[in-house]
């Protein structure tokens, strides 16, 4: 009783516990209330719909019973129709041996090829008037004596444009070893007429009529057969009841109606009929109540279930609620305070999925934006003081180098060694080029001899095993681009080529004008070309858009990728590498086509 006055003292001073309870009161009575009558609607709604279903279901698996017995049908009219089947059929018993060449063209085109892509074609018999009989099986033989006019039916046989339909367990066939044998079959015969009747009977296991019946999902009790208009069995998932008949109620109803459905009174079952086409066939599909009664009661408990979970849900997610929303909360306003005495590293708990997560997220992104910013200025700031220091020693270095090389050319000059002075020369521009901060507008014929002046030097230094190709369009030469890009690659692939291997080199260098927007670079060899290994973790450091400065000292191919997603738009512009198909490496640098007004 104290615990009841208790929990009532808190409840009445608590507005989270009263919105607990009304939110857990409406939904108890709304999900009493909807499942009352939803479960009285669904009864109906599934055994309604339940047969209708199954009756789609039925004619689905007729039309397939149908376009399978149409196949028959077109076969037996192919043959009945043939010249050769012409042939045999004027021909009289008395000219046997005249009839073995027409037949075996009906077997060779027609008999054989049919019974191959049918393998449940038991035999295909021919007759004719004039006693003239022949026979075909895949496997059986025909029994001695037999002739299909003593079949009790054969008077029974339409006239010409119908199919009859027999279902017998037929004793006409024997074994490899000449014994006799039964075999349930379903014989389907067409009387054809030419100067006389001919009859054309194929007999076919009825396995295949059910294995289609067998298609339809009918539960684990529902049971689909094929009966004749007399209420026999044709077909059955049980082989024993074949040729057995239906209970004398059913097949009178059956009989009643082309199609339908109806229940039987003694043992509830559900039962759907349709007609076969072209024959005097019904599908039938018999469904037990209570498979539908399960899956009425199945929904049921399933309603119960799932409203005492969500009940409970409910009263758990409102209380967890209040909690989630004012700790969140508190925990971004910490970190705000963190924030502002400089502790950029110190995120927000990421919690939930709602907008106080999305909230949470931006603020650290935020953050992340910061620290990067914060990063970035502290390495632009040690490039630029590196810079500062590199321009001081070049200062002062430059006027002893470029004086020592002048020494060195004059010397050679002397003992006339032509090779060092053009190494020397063509040095002491690559210096000056590279030396001079002043120059602007720096263009790709600046550039192409620059790189001509590097590959001179290599041509001198390994004689006869170093070749280059270099190929410009002529539009390209006045084209603006970033100082001592080329050089480096053209670097990069003698030392990873000919410095490595000690094999010969050929260097390709292709530049051209694409649509006048971009200016494209491709720098190939005949080397080894990259591992895949490498190749890949390459392609990783150029694809990644945080860079190191340290990462400019190892690789030179990251400088010039950062050189350029600095000046261009990433978009339009960048360096990419691979192998070639037919072996050695290539470079790819693409920047946008702009031409320079700084002429010469």
């Amino acid at each position: 009783m104290q615990l009841y006055q208790r929990w009532t003292a808190n409840w009445r001073s608590s507005l989270k516990w009263k919105l607990v309870s009304v939110f857990a009161a409406i939904i108890l009575c709304n999900s009493a209330v909807i499942g009352f009558f939803v479960n009285k609607e669904v009864t109906t709604v599934i055994e309604r719909d339940e047969v209708r279903l199954s009756g789609l279901v039925l004619k689905q698996a007729n039309l397939n019973l149908g376009r399978y017995l149409q196949e028959y049908e077109r076969f037996l009219m192919t043959l009945g129709t043939s010249q050769e089947m012409t042939t045999w059929t004027n021909l009289s018993i008395n000219k046997k041996v005249e009839s073995l060449v027409p037949y075996s063209i009906i077997q060779k085109d027609h008999l054989q090829p049919f019974a191959n892509v049918h393998p449940e074609i038991v035999s295909i018999s021919l007759y004719n008037i004039n006693e003239n009989q022949t026979f075909f099986s895949p496997e059986w033989a025909q029994r001695i004596g037999y002739s299909m006019k003593n079949e009790p039916w054969f008077e029974e046989i339409p006239s010409v444009g119908n199919t009859s339909y027999r279902v017998e367990e037929s004793q006409s066939y024997m074994d490899s070893r000449l014994n006799p044998i039964t075999i349930p079959v379903v014989s389907l015969v067409k009387r054809f007429g030419f100067k006389g009747a001919t009859y054309v009977k194929i007999d076919i296991r009825p396995d295949l009529l059910q294995s289609i019946l067998n298609e339809m999902h009918l539960g684990d009790n529902g049971t689909g057969l094929i009966v004749d208009s007399n209420g026999t069995i044709v077909a059955h998932p049980n082989r024993d009841l074949f040729l057995s008949t239906l209970k004398q109620d059913m097949t009178e109803q059956i009989k009643d109606s082309s199609e339908g459905a109806f229940v039987l009174d003694d043992t509830k079952e559900i039962v759907i009929y349709d007609p076969v086409a072209n024959t005097d066939w019904k599908s039938v599909i018999i469904l037990h109540y209570d498979e539908i009664a399960q899956s009425i009661f199945k929904i049921r408990n399933m309603m119960l279930v799932t409203t005492i979970i969500c009940l409970i849900l409910s009263v758990t997610l409102i209380v967890i609620a209040s909690f989630s929303i004012t700790r969140r909360l508190t925990k971004i306003k910490q970190t705000m305070k963190q924030t502002s005495l400089g502790k950029f590293n110190v995120p927000v708990p990421v919690e939930g999925q709602d907008e106080i997560t999305h909230l949470a997220q931006s603020y650290n992104t935020m953050l992340e934006d910061l620290q990067y910013q914060i990063k970035r200025l502290a390495e632009s700031k040690l490039a630029e003081q590196q810079s500062v220091l590199f321009s001081l020693q070049s200062q002062i270095d430059a006027h002893f180098l470029y004086n020592t090389l002048e020494i060195i050319n004059s010397m050679a000059s002397q003992i006339q060694h032509h090779d060092i002075e053009e190494i020397t020369v063509s040095l002491a521009h690559m210096f000056r080029y590279i030396a001079n901060n002043k120059q602007v507008g720096i263009t790709l014929s600046d550039e192409v001899g620059h790189l001509r002046r590097y590959l001179h030097i290599i041509r001198i230094r390994y004689r006869g095993q170093f070749t280059y190709d270099l190929e410009m369009d002529e539009s390209c030469r006045d084209a603006e681009c970033l100082k001592v890009i080329l050089q480096p690659l053209a670097e990069n692939a003698l030392k990873h080529g000919l410095e490595t291997t000690g094999q010969p080199l050929s260097l390709s260098i292709s530049i051209r004008n694409v649509e006048n927007r971009y200016v494209e670079v491709v720098v190939s060899d005949n080397g080894k070309g990259f591992d895949e290994d490498r190749l890949e973790a390459l392609t990783g450091e150029l694809r990644r858009k945080n860079f190191q400065l340290s990462d400019f000292q190892r690789i030179g191919l990251l400088n010039i990728q950062y050189r350029l997603s600095t000046l261009y738009d990433p978009a339009d512009s960048g360096l990419t590498i691979g192998n070639n198909s037919s072996g050695g490496a290539y470079v790819q640098i693409v920047f946008p086509y702009i031409k320079s007004d700084h002429q010469k």
